[in-house]
């Protein structure tokens, strides 16, 4: 068989060919793109319903997350970063958020570093970071392993290691001030009206203070009489103030009240949560962030679970009970949502911000009167992945 080169038409056919295809190209083929240009833009102004959730990531504890959310619209805003089980608080302000975290120099082994991280509030970038003792409390979240003083000169530490004590860390400087110990007592306490004092719950059933002097130092320690009997019924650590006013709940269901005086604190009579017919069922408050108070002090909004029993004081909430603090009566039961954490919002239009802990939900509900908790106002659904406090700005 004899192959014959192409012929020299066949040639400039095909060359005719390459060439229109090669216009064709050219007419389609979009324009290219400009450059991207990164900014950093700023969130719409925080208001009374912007929400912060605290997500450890039980998965991988090395990655936690503070995710943002505008509460008026249920909008995600954005995340920061808190490591190795870190706690979150707003500073005095509302200007910052301070981060208290924990990093390791091979992700989950090796050099241990403790830091207080700084943020921006109005477009969550990173202004600056206090190294601390490596002592840090790696916990859950709960109010009081992170506090500012009320006057926004320092921020208040939990440490554990096992042995409880307090880093004061100067804002102004910028520095580590002091350590406190604070032996058998635990959480961070602030008096509002009274900067330079906080107090600590003891295992003994008592109430420590400590005052601080202008260094940070601690100048002075008390400690109250007996306010809950531990072995009877202990309280959960998580508090509520409505101004000089503080409150408790114990794990079989009484309200514990205290007064912040200049002279101290004037306890209050407990009082049940569970009228005697529910007892019964064995009606229970339980959760993390369990109850919380309406800012003027007229509603208390509790988690209850039934059938409870020891070590379901975790438990999602089945129901939540509203009481009149004013009377202590029990005014409302509306379904519970799977509470494991809630807060009320300051401002004109106050709402209730229930997590749910069974389904990853953030919802909202109008409070003006308490049928409005009968049906979420708006959800945000699938928020991170283990999600368990909720602050509000």
């Amino acid at each position: 068989m004899t192959f014959r080169p192409w012929s020299r038409s066949c040639r400039t056919v095909l060359a005719g060919c390459v060439a229109a295809f090669a216009a064709t190209a050219a007419m389609s083929a979009p324009p290219e793109l400009p450059v991207d240009q990164l900014t950093v833009t700023k969130l719409p102004a925080p208001d009374a319903n912007r929400v912060y959730v605290s997500d450890p990531t039980m998965g991988h504890l090395v990655d936690g997350r503070l995710h943002v959310i505008d509460g008026n619209t249920m909008r995600y805003l954005g995340m920061l970063g808190m490591g190795f089980a870190g706690q979150s608080a707003l500073s005095a302000d509302k200007h910052e958020i301070f981060v208290a975290s924990t990093y390791y120099s091979r992700l989950q082994r090796g050099t241990r570093t403790d830091v207080i991280e700084a943020y921006g509030s109005d477009d969550l970038t990173f202004k600056y970071e206090i190294e601390i003792p490596p002592k840090h409390v790696e916990a859950l979240q709960i109010r009081g392993l992170l506090t500012p003083t009320p006057d926004g000169r320092f921020l208040l530490v939990q440490n554990a290691t096992p042995a409880t004590s307090v880093t004061v860390v100067d804002l102004q400087q910028k520095r580590v001030a002091a350590e406190i110990a604070t032996p058998g007592c635990w959480g961070v306490i602030p008096w509002p009206q009274q900067p330079r004092r906080f107090s600590a719950v003891c295992g003994d059933g008592t109430l420590a203070t400590f005052e601080l002097d202008d260094k940070g130092a601690q100048a002075k320690r008390t400690a109250s009489a007996a306010f809950f009997d531990p072995d009877k019924d202990p309280i959960f650590m998580h508090f509520e103030p409505v101004g000089n006013h503080l409150y408790f709940v114990s794990y079989h269901g009484q309200a514990y009240g205290m007064e912040l005086t200049d002279q101290g604190p004037k306890f209050d009579a407990p009082w049940p949560l569970v009228p005697a017919a529910d007892k019964k069922n064995g009606w229970q408050p339980g959760g993390y962030q369990l109850f919380t108070i309406r800012p003027d002090g007229k509603r208390l909004y509790v988690g209850m679970h039934d059938h409870a029993s020891e070590g379901s004081h975790k438990t999602p909430a089945k129901q939540i009970w509203v009481y009149d603090l004013a009377t202590h009566q029990r005014i409302a039961r509306t379904p519970g949502y799977g509470s494991i954490a809630m807060s009320v919002s300051r401002g004109n239009q106050p709402r209730l911000f229930v997590l749910d802990g069974e389904h990853n939900a953030l919802l909202s509900f109008d409070i003006a009167n308490e049928r409005g908790l009968q049906k979420p106002l708006n959800r945000l659904d699938n928020l991170g992945e283990t999600p368990v406090h909720v602050e509000l700005h």
